[in-house]
């Protein structure tokens, strides 16, 4: 296999192999089986598994930044609006994936405490989740749907940690949890409205 030619496809394999594995439930011959590497190029490539996982963490992290990015600018009314349709599209979603989680979610609960490197980009993605969202929060705390004396970037970071804890447990439950999101979302409402 050329790796240099390919590289792209090997990496988003990886992302669909850990995302549906984990990092211990998945060697280095699967790897190479399902990428057509040899142990030789991967190597060669990658270094280690774990240098895999964090490439594949970061092109995970760049498909959720895009995928977030169209949602909430093609999503029409408020800024509390795209929220609710942005979280409830994304735990509906989760019946068409098998309930997988998010890989960064997965990955923060495999390894985090075990690995500082993993830890590390899995919490830089989740921060670059966290730039996309941040803006909409405030708006939303601009209109008057989100309390204005909570900083944004924590408010962000409050939702997006609650929408991850509902990940894990649709992904235990095979539930999507939508509803429940859309509920806490409405908690934190500061207005009166009755949400779909």
């Amino acid at each position: 296999m050329n790796y240099k030619h390919n590289r792209e496809e090997v990496v988003l394999k990886g992302v669909d192999l850990f995302w549906n594995r984990g990092f211990h439930n998945l060697g280095v011959d699967q790897i190479c089986k399902d990428t057509g590497m040899t142990k030789g190029a991967f190597y060669n490539a990658f270094k280690s598994k774990e240098q895999f996982l964090l490439t594949t963490l970061k092109a995970y992290g760049d498909l959720i930044v895009t995928h977030l990015e169209n949602q909430l600018n093609t999503t029409k009314g408020t800024a509390f609006n795209k929220l609710t349709v942005l979280y409830k599209e994304m735990l509906t979603a989760q019946k068409d994936v098998n309930y997988k989680g998010c890989l960064v979610n997965n990955m923060m609960s495999e390894l985090g405490a075990l690995n500082i490197s993993v830890a590390e980009i899995a919490s830089s993605q989740f921060e670059r989740f966290l730039d996309v969202l941040q803006p909409i929060v405030y708006q939303a705390q601009k209109d008057g749907d989100f309390d204005r004396s909570i900083d944004s970037k924590v408010l962000s970071e409050i939702i997006h940690t609650t929408f991850f804890g509902f990940l894990t447990r649709a992904k235990n439950t095979k539930v999507s949890m939508d509803k429940h999101m859309t509920l806490f979302l409405k908690t934190l409402n500061t207005r009166d409205y009755e949400i779909n």
